[in-house]
C-alpha cells in the first residue's frame, strides 16, 4: 500500500476511534451506570465511573494529538516532503515509516532526541525488591520490612 494510502486508512481509523470514544463520554452517567439516583448509591461505585470517564478523556486527548500528526503528514505528503527527516533532511527509512506512518524523523534523529531526554528524578529512586536484591533493608514501624513476624527473615 502507498503512503498517501496508509495516512488516510490510519486517519479513518483514528477517526471512528474518536467518534466512538465521544458518543460514550456524550452519555450521561446514570445511563451508563444504569441507576436511577446516584443518592443511594456508594461513593466507590461511582469513583469507578468517574476513573473511566477520565480514562477516556485522556485516550481522547491522545487520539487526537495522533490525528494532527496524520494530517500533518498528508500535508507533507501533498507538498512532496513526506518521508523526509524534519531534522537532518536525510529520508526516513521505509521499514521505519511502515510502522510510523505518521513519523518526522529518522531513527538517528529520533534516537538522539530521545537521549537527550531527561527521566523525571522520581525514576532513580530504588524500589525495595532492588534494595534487597543488594542487601541493604529499611524498617518500617520499628520492623526490618522483610523480616517476618518471628524475628526470621522472609525470603
Amino acid at each position: 500500500m502507498d503512503p498517501y494510502n496508509r495516512l488516510m486508512a490510519r486517519k479513518r481509523e483514528l477517526e471512528e476511534m474518536t467518534h466512538t470514544l465521544q458518543e460514550r463520554l456524550t452519555t450521561p452517567m446514570t445511563e451508563t451506570t444504569d441507576e436511577l439516583s446516584f443518592y443511594d448509591q456508594h461513593p466507590g461505585d461511582l469513583a469507578s465511573e468517574v476513573y473511566e470517564r477520565e480514562k477516556d478523556t485522556g485516550v481522547l486527548e491522545l487520539l487526537e494529538l495522533e490525528m494532527e500528526k496524520v494530517n500533518d503528514a498528508l500535508h507533507q505528503y501533498q507538498q512532496g516532503k513526506y518521508g523526509i527527516c524534519e531534522v537532518c533532511g536525510q529520508p526516513i527509512e521505509p521499514a521505519r515509516l511502515e510502522r510510523m506512518v505518521n513519523t518526522t524523523m529518522c531513527a538517528h534523529c529520533a534516537q538522539e532526541r530521545r537521549e537527550r531526554y531527561r527521566r523525571p528524578a522520581e525514576e532513580e529512586v530504588l524500589g525495595a525488591g532492588s534494595m534487597s536484591d543488594r542487601g541493604e533493608t529499611f524498617q518500617v514501624a520499628g520492623y526490618e520490612y522483610f523480616e517476618s513476624g518471628d524475628g526470621s527473615s522472609s525470603g
